[in-house]
């Protein structure tokens, strides 16, 4: 009988995570974010999907991260691996790193529930920008005080306190099978016995994906979506288009039901397409591809200048033969390489890049701007905080390797792996 590996998903957004976590055979009933859209979406997901024994915490985590709370959530539940990529604008190098976000301690509040589920192992994802942030002042878990300290520093040193050697890399989604450059940091977190300054591994050290040779295009991705023109919304595929395999995949679906089967997509969703001003068309028409607002200034006449200046300097129009930039929040950052049709992407286009199957359906409103920002998730936000689920989906299979170490070594011994090497050290 195959043993059962439970996985609590902490700041899932959307579930870009957890679609990788389901691919390599983990089942997750636990999950829980702060965006009532985001959180609308993923329990619609793994409906969809038939996992009805899904308990979703809809609210703060800092909540959540009291003992009495976690425990009527978790209800028992045994925990094998915790996952979860907590906000990351403190920590962005495109955003403004706002060192008074409380949003950049949260962290600890990661690490908190991490103490109370003890799982074996913890996946934690952010930005590249983490590598570099400090923090000037902050109280660990066991009322230590940092100061001027790196997060990841800080990270490693309450992970040891809490039992848990922590290894840390900088990892592109770009090579591992996602049609987008989009360097992420992956924490890998493992139980381990800390003897006279030196930690012992409780469990077998998981080991991070290896990159792979092939690069899959922005052409790859999206180019038999492309057929939607501005101000469109279409629902049915146009099989005028070749599809490339990377597109037969998602169209077929990667992530399993509760059968074992994936979800073929029969229907297109969040295919739409916005409406631009003309001046706006203007713009994205003489965008090269590959290139961006900054660069289209900088070459223009003085008269074209001042025509088409604006603040907006991150737009950038893709290249079909090449990878995407990393795919943010805002809709209009990305431009469609096809020289005739300059339009943003579409959702569908967007979660392509992404490497979302195309059952996946985002619910809430499409986009928003101005203060709602700060109440709605919508979908292009969504889209753009969520980890690549085929990228996620290489991190499961090495933590998988690693259980799959532990139960084979308690199914040929008929002894207690975590018992045996604890009694070594």
């Amino acid at each position: 009988m195959t043993q059962t590996y439970n996985v609590l998903d902490l700041f899932s957004g959307a579930g870009g995570m957890s679609e990788g976590f389901l691919r390599a055979g983990f089942n997750i009933p636990l999950a829980t974010d702060y965006s009532q859209e985001a959180a609308q979406t993923y329990i619609n997901r793994h409906k969809q999907l038939g996992y009805s024994n899904l308990r979703f915490f809809n609210g703060d985590i800092r909540t959540l991260s009291s003992r009495d709370t976690f425990n009527d959530f978790a209800s028992d539940t045994k925990i094998s691996v915790v996952i979860g990529g907590p906000p990351c604008q403190g920590f962005s190098l495109s955003g403004k790193r706002d060192k008074s976000d409380e949003r950049n301690t949260l962290f600890l509040e990661y690490l908190r529930v991490v103490s109370l589920s003890n799982p074996d192992y913890f996946v934690m994802e952010n930005v590249e920008g983490i590598l570099s942030y400090r923090i000037n002042k902050i109280i660990g878990l066991f009322n230590d005080e940092y100061n001027n300290e790196l997060v990841t520093d800080i990270i490693l040193s309450e992970s040891e306190k809490l039992g848990y050697k922590v290894k840390f890399k900088l990892l592109n989604a770009k090579d591992y099978g996602v049609p987008q450059n989009r360097p992420r940091v992956i924490f890998l977190g493992y139980r381990a016995k800390k003897i006279r300054d030196v930690f012992y591994p409780l469990v077998p050290e998981p080991q991070f994906p290896k990159a792979q040779n092939t690069i899959i295009t922005v052409s790859d991705a999206i180019s038999d979506l492309r057929f939607l023109k501005m101000g469109e919304n279409k629902e049915t595929y146009d099989n005028r288009y070749k599809k490339t395999e990377y597109q037969k995949k998602l169209i077929s679906g990667l992530t399993p039901n509760i059968n074992g089967d994936t979800i073929p997509s029969t229907k297109l969703s969040n295919h739409v397409a916005s409406r631009h001003k003309k001046n706006t068309l203007e713009r994205f028409s003489l965008l090269k591809p590959g290139e961006g607002i900054e660069g289209l200034l900088e070459r223009l006449t003085t008269d074209e200048y001042e025509k088409h200046f604006t603040k907006k300097y991150r737009c950038f129009k893709l290249h079909q033969n090449q990878v995407s930039p990393t795919v943010l929040t805002l809709p209009d950052d990305i431009i469609h390489y096809d020289l005739k049709n300059p339009r943003i992407l579409s959702v569908r286009e967007l979660a392509r890049i992404q490497s979302f199957d195309d059952s996946f359906q985002f619910v809430g409103n499409r986009t928003t701007g101005g203060d709602r920002r700060k109440f709605e998730t919508p979908q292009y936000t969504q889209v753009g905080n969520a980890v690549p689920p085929i990228f996620a989906y290489s991190i499961a299979k090495e933590i998988m390797k690693a259980l799959k170490q532990i139960e084979k070594a308690e199914k040929t011994n008929l002894i207690n792996y975590n018992e045996t090497l604890a009694l070594q050290y």
